[in-house]
C-alpha cells in the first residue's frame, strides 16, 4: 500500500490538476511546473507554428479540486439537513 501511496502521490500526474503531482500541489511548486511548461509549449508554437491549429493547452493553476466530487456534495447535503 505505501508503493502505491508513493506512486500516487509523488509521480503520477494527474490531469485534474494539470499534469502535476499531488506532492507538487501541496508543496507548492505546481505553479513553477505549470509555468515551464506554459513557456515551453509557446515557444515550441513560435518555432513550428504549422503544427499548432489553436492555442496551447491551459496551464493555469486549478482551483479546487476534489476526488469524489458527488460524495462531497451528498456530505454536505446531509450536513445541511441535520
Amino acid at each position: 500500500m505505501l508503493t502505491f501511496e508513493r506512486t500516487y502521490n509523488e509521480q503520477h500526474l494527474h490531469s485534474g490538476i494539470r499534469y502535476v503531482t499531488p506532492a507538487d500541489r501541496h508543496q507548492g511548486i505546481d505553479r513553477e511546473r505549470l509555468d515551464h511548461r506554459k513557456g515551453s509549449y509557446e515557444r515550441a508554437k513560435r518555432r513550428h507554428p504549422q503544427r499548432w491549429s489553436d492555442s496551447t493547452r491551459n496551464w493555469e493553476v486549478p482551483g479546487s479540486v476534489s476526488l469524489n466530487l458527488g460524495k462531497l456534495q451528498k456530505v454536505e447535503r446531509n450536513e445541511q439537513a441535520a
